[in-house]
């Protein structure tokens, strides 16, 4: 179990569909706030309320309806994390829930579907009653990985395959299948645009991230973030698909321009020069120094997380309790921070816990 000294501490974080909200999960419940002036809308964390002690690993907000999936932490008593539990935040209960034999590692929602992740299986079911569609197995997939479109004409379901390296995409309303290999080692993050065209996934390396098309998943581009291993916290298209912004466990922001090649001399050189040298670098980096880690052991979070609001602009939430609203130039590719507002607020007192101090939240 958590100790009660350590506090309110940050287990998940994750955006809305349409990149309006950010969802906390703690230790002590979950908020919603509104990105656009960091205000919380929905507060269910208060040190007084006692029906989530444990807190929740996962929080998906549907949209910007009342409704919100919710799946418990490895410590919480009343909401196990081997079952979805479907809250309406108006009526403030829990309305349905799917249970299962195993922990649920991801969800992914759409207006019409609901995507669950287990370790070695994906389950698609109807949204408004839950009936299932489909089940997919894939290789061990400890991290959750997965994506979908949520284009209402569209839904594209890109999880990984029963081999490692590689991804499988199914687009339910067309009954297309696809499956090949995008990367060496197993890959442990995944992110696809809106409508489900494009998408980009990264190894448990972490140094090169891999853009694909979703229909014949045939690698675009690879883009190198770095030369040592990294674990990706997030991966980020911007509305237009002209930039990508990915983040990590070292808390570093890099993005690229996604931009069509013309063939040209060094391209056709190009296959006799080393792969490093064929990586496409990000135009820009933004090393984020982050003085408080808010998780915990039991987080299911490494590190920031992305996603745009404009085609060049973009938030980052970072595990300190603050947001970071950041452009990226048009010309120079360069990272800079407009404004830092915070979503969890911090108070002056500390403690220590397993030779590590850290701050309580009030």
């Amino acid at each position: 179990m958590i100790s009660d000294d350590i506090g309110k501490r940050i287990l998940c974080l994750s955006f809305n569909q349409t990149n309006t909200c950010l969802a906390v999960g703690s230790t002590k419940g979950f908020r919603i706030i509104r990105l656009e002036d960091s205000k919380t809308i929905i507060k269910r964390d208060e040190d007084s309320q006692s029906n989530f002690p444990g807190g929740f690993s996962l929080v998906i907000p549907v949209f910007s309806t009342p409704l919100i999936c919710l799946v418990g932490s490895s410590s919480n008593a009343r909401y196990p994390f081997n079952t979805v539990y479907f809250w309406d935040d108006y009526k403030t209960s829990s309305e349905a829930e799917i249970h299962f034999r195993f922990e649920v590692k991801n969800a992914l929602v759409r207006r019409d579907r609901i995507v669950i992740i287990l370790e070695k299986i994906t389950y698609v079911y109807v949204l408004n009653n839950l009936q299932a569609l489909a089940s997919i197995e894939t290789i061990s997939n400890e991290k959750g990985v997965g994506a979908i479109s949520y284009d209402k004409d569209i839904f594209v379901l890109v999880s990984l395959s029963k081999e490692p390296g590689h991804l499988r995409m199914e687009n339910f309303y067309t009954n297309e299948v696809k499956s090949g290999q995008v990367h060496e080692n197993p890959i442990t993050y995944v992110a696809i645009d809106f409508i489900g065209s494009i998408g980009a996934s990264a190894s448990a390396q972490g140094t090169i991230i891999r853009v694909f098309d979703c229909a014949k998943l045939e690698v675009l581009y690879e883009l190198r973030r770095g030369s040592r291993p990294a674990e990706i916290s997030s991966i980020a298209f911007s509305p237009n698909q002209n930039y990508l912004v990915v983040t990590s466990n070292k808390s570093t922001v890099h993005a690229w321009k996604l931009e069509k090649k013309e063939k040209s001399y060094t391209s056709m050189i190009s296959r006799y020069l080393p792969n490093y040298f064929q990586y496409s670098r990000s135009l820009g980096k933004l090393s984020l120094k982050t003085e408080i880690d808010l998780t915990c052991p039991y987080s299911n979070i490494t590190g920031p997380k992305a996603c745009f609001f404009t085609e060049n602009e973009f938030f980052i939430a970072c595990l300190d309790g603050n947001i970071h609203k950041c452009s990226i130039h048009p010309v120079s590719g360069e990272i800079s921070i407009a404004q830092s507002l915070q979503y969890f607020g911090l108070s002056s007192v500390s403690v220590v816990e397993r030779g590590r101090t850290w701050n309580n939240i009030e």
